[in-house]
């Protein structure tokens, strides 16, 4: 036999045995171990040592890697590319994925409600057992549909012990604070559990263990990988946080990172005394990015190049030829453009109240037809976004000639009946402080059709008590009939001149039913009849000014479609709400009356500047109506000059507002807080004012603020003048 023909059968040899076989074959190479370590957004640096160990040629015969490590390794034993792992890093919206929803442009008018009002971080769940939380602030669905298209589960589930790269992540057991090495099961599950920061993101149940953050036991597994293949080199990567200088812990945020910081320090301390002079251990300079930095992932890779490169000699020891390495390297990369399987059979796994059916009608994917991964993922993210799931999960499965796409998802474990809250403060720094604390308690899937039952109070300057039953009329929830009844109580001011001349106290009784179409997400109509009881009762000022009471009877009609993406500073989208009444049927007032009005509003967003326009107007269609539905104008937005409510009128208005913001600071991944400053103009018109009655003509109003998007709901500092009257200071805090 030639010497060529032995070298062909060789190199034939080593490309059809597996990774492990092929570097073997190169005689007397010692097994190699690859440890990535923990350190969240740090964990990019992974990525450019990734590189430099391609481009140098060296294998490795196991893989183990705790948190963002666990990322970068669980994706490289599944074959994804290092190349392809930077092009998902860059184009994956780091401050989305955090977020839970798909936004709020997507989600429903009536969800779009009650987040507005009511802190959805503050929801609890109402149990036999009592009040209960969820587990972390973000359930971390996008993260996980992220690390499945990563790892390309669209093909079918990847199984730990089915790569071709002995891998291992690591998790830390939250109720018995044990190491749990995951050498088998899903791996993006795994891959989610082991990156589940505590607190941060909601554990993972998985083996009946409920999974968090692997850095608290094990952020540099290197004993993992002498176990898992006996590796005689070990190649470790750390990345972890240096830890903070005593004066720089000044907050709770900063004592809480301090703490994890220390745990995780004094096992990685364990961890480096186990490497030997064989070993080769690397900690790359980061500098200033943090654990929380994810849009500067691709920095920290270009720094791990840096570090990697540096120790390149002792790399270079643990190359192999060419040939080898192809081969190597072919058993472990994934088919660059694999084809999606046809789908024959969707199934939905048992859940507790939720209906499948409904699930099943907002899924897209159609059995007989090529999965298609991308839409998949949107109509996940929706229906997880209506707020019953705390995850929606899809996997690829194979019996026999078939291809099933399971979903499954998981239930609010606190549901399905919630508490919520709400608040708001403003203050004008001279006399008026107002405040006003609310609650609301909504039972859900009270039927097949998603019914539900609202009921709210608010306590505070403005006081009422609400309860309505909503109830779709179809599995899609195209149709509702809507029966509430309700009771509020307002202050109302009587000014002149700027002097507040009398106060009156509104109270407002209400019952009606309501028909309605929901209109996608965008949405919603509605057409009803409307009883009311009011009365306008004066508690200070003069003694000749009248009370106003009585009963009425109507219809009323609404229009309302929001797309804008955020709820009080939109960078992009529109808002129309149009409203109107018809008093058909009155008592003791002062005849039959009828009132529209109508806004509309859009955002547009150049870079970091977004400009805000607005234009509403109120008529009284017929009669006059009584002061408890009069117009009102003042107040931020409304002319910043006056005081919320200063200028009344009971015949028409109009209102042309325009600000222009500028971001300060950048949204934080987890937290979403920003900064901005702003400046507005605005003019109205109210005719024939009862209040305020010499502002007969247009009413300019110029004003500039700070403002951020507080845990507590948007927050305005301001000032705000006008040429009729002395300037005025403004501060605001909560949901309107």
């Amino acid at each position: 036999m030639t010497a060529a023909r032995l070298v062909a059968l060789g190199l034939l040899a080593i490309a059809l045995s597996p990774p492990g076989d092929a570097v073997a074959a190169e005689g007397a190479r010692p097994k190699v171990g690859l440890v990535l370590g923990g350190g969240g957004a740090r964990g990019g640096a992974h990525l450019g040592v990734l590189e430099v160990l391609e481009e140098m040629r060296v294998p490795f015969d196991c893989v183990a890697g705790t948190s963002m490590g666990a990322i970068a390794a669980g994706a490289y034993a599944a074959g994804v590319a290092p190349a392809e792992i930077r092009s998902a890093i860059a184009r994956t919206d780091w401050t989305a994925l955090f977020d839970d929803s798909a936004g709020r442009d997507a989600v429903s008018l009536r969800r779009k409600e009650i987040d507005d009002r009511y802190y959805s971080g503050l929801e609890f769940g109402v149990t036999r057992d009592g009040l209960r939380y969820r587990e972390g602030a973000v359930a971390g669905e996008k993260i996980k549909l992220f690390f499945n298209a990563l790892v390309r589960g669209d093909l079918g589930e990847r199984r730990i012990e089915r790569l071709a790269l002995p891998l291992t992540l690591i998790a830390t057991d939250i109720g018995t604070g044990e190491r749990v090495a995951m050498r088998d099961g899903s791996l993006t599950s795994a891959m989610r559990a082991s990156m589940s920061v505590p607190g941060a993101i909601a554990p993972v149940v998985r083996d009946g263990r409920k999974l968090v953050d692997g850095g608290l036991v094990d952020n540099l597994p290197v004993q993992e990988v002498r176990d898992r293949c006996g590796a005689e080199v070990v190649i470790a990567v750390n990345v972890g946080s240096p830890l903070l200088k005593p004066e720089e812990v000044t907050g709770v945020l900063s004592v809480v990172g301090q703490v994890v910081n220390l745990l995780t320090e004094q096992n990685v301390a364990k961890s480096l005394a186990l490497l030997g002079p064989r070993d080769v251990y690397m900690r790359p300079e980061l500098g200033d990015i943090t654990a929380a930095d994810f849009n500067r992932q691709l920095d920290a890779a270009e720094t791990g190049r840096r570090a990697a490169l540096a120790v390149a000699d002792r790399l270079q020891a643990l190359a192999v030829s060419p040939e080898a390495y192809k081969a190597w390297r072919a058993g472990v990369r994934m088919d660059p453009a694999p084809t999606p399987p046809v789908v024959d059979e969707v199934r939905i796994a048992r859940t507790r109240f939720v209906n499948a059916e409904e699930l099943r009608a907002s899924i897209r994917q159609q059995e007989g037809a090529p999965l298609d991964s991308r839409a998949l993922e949107k109509d996940l993210v929706l229906v997880h976004s209506r707020g019953d799931l705390t995850s929606l999960d899809y996997s690829v499965l194979r019996e026999r000639d078939r291809t099933i796409l399971q979903l499954t998802p998981i239930e609010k474990s606190w549901g399905p009946d919630y508490l919520r809250f709400g608040l708001n403060l403003s203050s004008d720094f001279r006399a008026e402080s107002p405040y006003n604390l609310r609650a609301l308690y909504r039972r859900t899937w009270l039927n097949a059709y998603g019914g539900e039952w609202l009921t709210s109070l608010q306590l505070g300057n403005n006081q009422g008590f609400a309860t309505e039953y909503y109830q779709p009329l179809d599995l899609r929830q195209r149709w509702f009939v809507r029966p509430f009844i309700g009771a509020a109580q307002r202050k109302l001011g009587l000014f002149f001149d700027g002097d507040r001349l009398a106060e009156y106290r509104v109270r407002d009784s209400r019952a009606g039913l309501e028909l309605g179409a929901n209109l996608d997400a965008y949405g919603q109509a509605k057409l009803g009849w409307l009883e009311r009881r009011v009365r306008a009762t004066r508690d200070t000022g003069d003694p000749l000014l009248p009370d106003s009471r009585g009963t009425v009877g109507g219809l009323t009609g609404s229009l309302a479609l929001d797309t804008q993406d955020f709820a009080f500073f939109p960078t992009r989208g529109y808002r129309v709400n149009l409203d109107y009444f018809d008093a058909f049927r009155q008592s003791s007032l002062d005849g039959r009356y009828g009132r529209a009005e109508g806004r509309v509003g859009g955002a547009w967003s150049p870079g970091d500047f977004v400009v805000l326009g607005t234009v509403e107007g109120g008529q009284a269609t017929r009669g006059t109506p009584p002061l408890g539905d009069a117009f009102a104008l003042g107040g931020q937005g409304r002319l910043s000059a006056f005081a919320p409510g200063q200028i009344v009128g009971t015949e028409a208005y109009g209102l042309l507002s325009v600000q222009a913001q500028y971001r300060l600071t950048r949204p934080l991944p987890l937290l979403g807080l920003s900064v901005m400053a702003g400046l507005s103009f605005e003019t109205g018109y109210m005719k024939n004012p009862v209040t305020e009655p010499n502002l007969t003509g247009a009413v300019n109003s110029y004003g500039l603020y700070l403002a951020s998007n507080t845990v507590f709901g948007p927050m305005y500092l301001g000032y705000g003048w006008s040429k009729e009257r002395s300037g005025r200071f403004y501060l605001f805090i909560g949901t309107p």
